[in-house]
């Protein structure tokens, strides 16, 4: 339990450390605090375009696009959630009723609805984003450090129980008259320590994720429960985020040798390409055409790998530092991302890219894959 502790410790403070990273907010930024109307920095020479936080130093942890194009941002230093319309430039922030929640991981159901995980407030989280009311839901054991969350088609919310070792699925109630307790149904992982995360859904319903202790690939069948594990070859291979293309296919990241990697549950096989840089990635998202999209936190790039040609595009964001940390695809395969020490909402416009004069701020490296350069 000790070493259980231990890592969640660890977990906190690589969030809380963003805190001493960060820098100082700019004179835009104090202006916006005294209203919720902004102007987005961009330019006809690049794709980007980068929207300010209200609050300043508000680590911006998650990020998320709903089906009428909003983008919504989980702000953990803050204690807030954010929304960004970008049809008008308005940007909002909404506090979180519990104090010092520490939630870092949030996810949409497909009524729109916001569900966040509370780290330290041991709850599960809810914000209608149509009434812009919260709700909260307290977990059954205390400490349970609930962290990743992924809902799935029917509208069931899964989340990881750090601390527990448990997959835990939420069925939200229809009336406020239906008990609470008795709508969460606990998983065990099989693995011990397994330090789970990345759940991400399948086109059945199943929630995969990356055991970083456990050094394997985890899947649960939404259906009957049952698990089941992929061992990792390399060990220590630290695997992080999940992604499910449209083929079925399984993606993550091995952080330990910089490597994307393909899994296919068929047949079991696994292919690795190398991600450019020295550092590796930290989040990934998919997009509708099952491009992979990268942050690369240290790099200060966002990269795109295509599985067809098996190529990635690496693009330079133009403020220098900024520290990109979450990132997801909207339906218009726009790539939105959070500035952890910006302080900032990222935008990546792809239908600008093709445009793009060639004194544009925007660099773009393409690294072919390992193979090609062997022959």
């Amino acid at each position: 339990m000790r070493n259980k502790k231990s890592e969640v410790r660890s977990q906190k403070s690589e969030v809380r450390v963003f805190l001493l990273s960060s820098v100082l907010c700019s004179l835009f930024s104090v202006f916006c605090l005294l209203s919720s109307v902004f102007l987005a920095f961009a330019s006809e020479d690049t794709p980007f375009e980068e929207f300010p936080i209200l609050t300043p130093l508000s680590s911006p942890t998650d990020i998320a696009v709903d089906r009428s194009g909003i983008v919504w941002v989980l702000e953990y230093s803050a204690n807030k959630i954010g929304k960004l319309d970008p049809s008008k430039n308005i940007f909002e922030e909404f506090e979180i009723p519990t104090t010092k929640s520490e939630s870092t991981d949030m996810t949409i159901d497909k009524d729109n609805n916001l569900w966040f995980t509370e780290q330290e407030g041991n709850q599960l989280g809810k914000f209608n984003t149509r009434t812009l009311e919260f709700e909260e839901f307290d977990l059954r054991v205390p400490q349970s450090n609930p962290a990743s969350i992924s809902a799935d088609s029917k509208g069931n919310v899964w989340f990881v129980e750090w601390n527990r070792n448990k997959i835990t699925k939420f069925t939200p109630p229809s009336s406020q008259k239906e008990g609470i307790k008795e709508r969460f149904k606990e998983y065990d992982i099989p693995t011990p320590m397994s330090q789970s995360s990345g759940l991400a859904s399948d086109s059945k319903g199943n929630m995969w994720f990356v055991q970083k202790g456990g050094n394997k690939i985890g899947m649960i069948n939404h259906e009957n429960g049952k698990f089941k594990e992929y061992e990792l070859k390399q060990p220590l291979s630290m695997p992080i985020g999940t992604a499910i293309d449209s083929k079925g296919n399984v993606w993550f990241c091995r952080l330990k040798d910089k490597k994307l990697v393909r899994l296919n549950p068929a047949t079991g096989e696994f292919k690795d390409f190398p991600i450019p840089g020295k550092k590796g990635a930290q989040r990934m998202a998919i997009d509708k055409e099952n491009n992979i999209w990268l942050a690369l936190r240290y790099e200060n790039k966002i990269v795109r790998f295509d599985p067809d040609s098996e190529i990635f595009k690496e693009y330079d964001i133009p403020m220098k530092d900024s520290q990109p940390l979450a990132i997801t695809a909207d339906l218009k395969n726009n790539i939105w991302f959070t500035m952890m020490s910006g302080n900032k909402i990222g935008k990546l416009n792809l239908s600008k890219i093709g445009s793009i004069s060639k004194k544009s701020d925007l660099k773009v490296k393409v690294s072919p894959p390992e193979e090609i350069l062997k022959k």
